[in-house]
């Protein structure tokens, strides 16, 4: 307060500070007026006094002299010696037209500096006015917005979070941005918090009406603060295939899990992929198994969805090539399919399920209503797009070899680790049992009819591509078809009961999390401490970095000895000799 209206000595000082602005702007102008005079010295200095001046005199008294020759009677010879008389007494003098010039030069500076001044003087002196004439306004204000700050102050503390609140991971990827959009549309409050990644734009989310935030998972630090107010969490993230699985899939989700634990999210809805716990072979569904592991120990209330392959990347590795006449890549016909399901229709069962009570604690299978191989996915694509594939056949066994060629090497073991999903390929069992099933639907609340089939989907495509092709109007009755078969209503379960054993959902408030963020974020940065002060984070030894450092100043220093050898034609170990006499002391 006595920052913005200030206390009654500042008052006082600011009322003799606009006193003194208007003495001064007076005074100014007082200078000011008396700068204009010397500027009429220098104009009389500059245009009247050289017609006065002695050049011009003596002129003047040259041409007087030849009249009074000319002028024959006395009257007249008197009055020109009378006029030559006063021009010579009329001389101004060298000092005075000197000091007349000084005078206004000097004025002409005064009379600049003396306006800027008067004309600053008079805005402080305006603005001091204003600001006294508005001290009272500014004060009811004030006091309003006191009252206010208090009120909220105390409704903070008191504020339960909402259990419209939802907070996305990966909200970037392809299920993840259906989700946000399912959401949205739904009139929840929704928070995405994605990487800072140039190649991942994320403008969309927030023309959507999504909040967008800055974290990551492999950044512990960053996550307590994205749960403030949060209800309900929608796991949808994974590693990029850049980015190790154990330290974003392993190590983030634990952390992240249990700062939900401590902050009491009310749900967690955890995607994880079909069979994780039948192949634990492949790092990554080994991992997703865990996590489920991980997660059931917990407090939370959890619902952990295993879903099968999106249609959406089928586009491109078949359609598009088809449709273009590319090669496509099959397998060798050994693999049994993948019950492929739209983005959007499993985003609207994630939404069922974290909307509904009796998906408390379960782990349920989201798929597709059809199992489809990757001969059959080609043959579709055939028949809608009139081409003929050019199928080029990679078998299990040589994806298994590049598989254990890439294990080999450590930058290309990530690689190596995504290539033991041909194990899962020729290890599943297709059949209905692969499929989901009824009761699945019942207790989202959801139909068969409302999953669209990759019929659909693809006649879809292909039509909205042969509009663009031939400019022609696509069929207004088939999209009408397809958007009826697709919005199909949600059959509501006669039931929504919460299973045996679950805990209920209790109110949480906001002061609580922001209270436990504080103290979560604080342990994490003093861990982050330690570990870079620690052993581990030192360049020298057998620490990782220093192993890497070391790595790495090894195959510079080997590539470097090998093109000075192609360079100069001196083998690596004379160069090591010679280098070892150069820096040792003489004999």
């Amino acid at each position: 307060k006595e920052a913005v209206l200030g206390t009654r000595p500042a008052k006082r000082r600011r009322m003799a500070g606009m006193v003194g602005d208007r003495r001064m702007a007076r005074a100014a102008a007082l200078m000011s007026g008396i700068s204009l005079l010397a500027c009429w010295f220098v104009f009389d200095a500059a245009f009247v006094a050289p017609s006065r001046s002695p050049a011009a005199v003596d002129e003047a008294a040259a041409h007087a002299a030849l009249r009074a020759q000319d002028i024959s009677r006395p009257a007249l010879r008197s009055t020109a010696r009378s006029e030559v008389s006063q021009l010579f007494s009329s001389r101004p003098s060298e000092s005075h037209f000197n000091s007349a010039t000084m005078l206004g030069l000097i004025g002409a500076v005064a009379a600049g500096l003396g306006l800027r001044r008067a004309t600053r003087a008079a805005r402080r002196a305006r603005k001091c006015q204003v600001a006294a004439i508005g001290q009272q306004q500014q004060e009811a204000a004030l006091r309003a917005l006191t009252t206010m700050r208090a009120e909220d102050e105390e409704a903070g503390n008191t504020a339960l979070v909402k259990k419209t609140s939802v907070l996305v991971l990966g909200a970037t990827g392809t299920l993840g941005r259906q989700v946000v959009r399912q959401f949205v549309d739904a009139g929840y409050q929704v928070r995405c918090m994605i990487r800072n990644r140039a190649d991942r734009p994320f403008a969309f989310l927030s023309d959507w009406g999504a909040t967008v935030i800055e974290g990551s998972l492999s950044r512990p630090e960053t996550l307590p603060t994205s749960l403030i107010g949060i209800h309900t969490v929608i796991d949808c993230s994974t590693a990029r295939p850049e980015e190790s699985i154990y330290t974003v899939d392993w190590e983030g989700k634990k952390k992240f899990i249990q700062c939900c634990e401590k902050m009491n999210v009310q749900r967690y809805i955890f995607c994880s992929i079909k069979d994780c716990d039948k192949y634990e072979s492949v790092p990554l569904m080994q991992i997703k198994s865990l996590t489920e592991q991980f997660l059931a120990k917990t407090s939370l209330r959890y619902t952990i969805l295993r879903i099968s392959g999106f249609m959406q990347p089928l586009i491109s590795q078949f359609a598009v090539n088809v449709l273009e006449e590319e090669k496509v890549w099959s397998d060798d016909g050994t693999s049994p399919g993948i019950a492929y399901i739209d983005s959007q229709d499993c985003a609207k069962m994630v939404a069922a399920a974290a909307n509904r009570q009796s998906t408390v604690g379960q782990t349920l299978t989201i798929t597709g209503p059809k199992v489809w191989s990757t001969n059959d996915v080609i043959k579709l694509c055939e028949e809608m797009s009139g081409q003929e594939a050019n199928v080029n056949v990679a078998s299990n066994l040589l994806l298994k070899l590049t598989q254990v060629v890439a294990g080999g090497f450590d930058w290309s073991i990530d690689i190596a680790e995504r290539l033991r999903f041909v194990e899962v390929n020729s290890q599943s069992s297709a059949g209905a049992a692969s499929v989901m099933g009824k009761e699945t639907y019942d207790m989202l609340g959801l139909t068969p009819t409302s999953t669209r089939t990759l019929e659909e989907y693809f006649g879809e495509y292909y039509r909205r591509i042969f509009k663009i092709l031939t400019k022609d109007s696509i069929d207004d009755e088939a999209d009408e078809e397809a958007k009826a078969t697709t919005d199909t209503p949600a059959l509501q379960a006669p039931a929504d009961a919460l299973p045996a054993g679950q805990p209920e959902e209790k109110d949480v408030a906001v002061l609580y999390q922001r209270d436990m963020a504080d103290r979560l974020q604080k342990i994490f940065e003093d861990i982050k401490f330690e570990q870079m002060e620690g052993s581990e984070a030192s360049w020298f030894g057998w620490s990782p970095i220093g192993e890497l450092v070391n790595g790495r100043s090894a195959m510079v220093g080997f590539f470097l000895g090998i093109f000075t050898e192609w360079a100069t034609g001196v083998s690596v170990p004379k160069q090591i000799d010679l280098l070892g006499e150069i820096f040792s002391p003489p004999s």
